[in-house]
């Protein structure tokens, strides 16, 4: 086989991966449709700055739930399962801090901050957020949300994001 020919595969075989990216782009062929969090991916709320706090975040991981006052019990054992998620994250859990938003009885190791003002987005108590450092909701869950999908996503979260 003359060089030319030798040159001109190996050109191919190096261009392949970048021209079938491009048909995958144009033709929208073989592009994932599912995605791996269980939450509701980046929700439209404002970063945790803005949130009507007295109280604001200092740059960490942070769990946060909406307690609002006719919660109850909801509230109680929705912050219960988050004291269970941040236990179970291990040598990781000193790196995620919990917030209760709206409630005045805060489990160990938790802050409990009442609003100044209930956002629009509290409407239902036991709603939970992960907020990242910088202080944005990266994901959201319902309150009937299972514990596992929570833990999972925030595992995830805090092994790509290695400080």
């Amino acid at each position: 086989m003359s060089n030319r020919i030798k040159l001109l595969l190996l050109m191919l075989l190096m261009a392949a991966p970048v021209m079938a990216s491009w048909g995958m782009h144009f033709f929208q062929v073989g592009i994932p449709e599912e995605r791996t969090a269980r939450g509701d991916l980046l929700p439209d709320l404002p970063p945790l700055q803005e949130w009507p706090l007295a109280w604001q975040a200092d740059g960490h991981w942070w769990l946060v739930m909406a307690a609002t006052p006719d919660c109850g019990k909801p509230c109680s054992e929705q912050a219960d399962k988050l004291w269970r998620i941040h236990r179970a994250l291990g040598r990781e859990a000193d790196r995620v801090y919990r917030l209760r938003a709206g409630g005045e009885d805060a489990l160990p190791g938790e802050e409990a901050q009442a609003w100044q003002a209930t956002p629009p987005w509290t409407m239902s108590g036991g709603d939970t957020w992960i907020v990242d450092p910088q202080g944005k909701v990266v994901l959201a869950y319902d309150a009937d949300a299972p514990p596992e999908d929570v833990h999972r996503d925030l595992m995830r979260l805090l092994r790509v994001n290695q400080e």
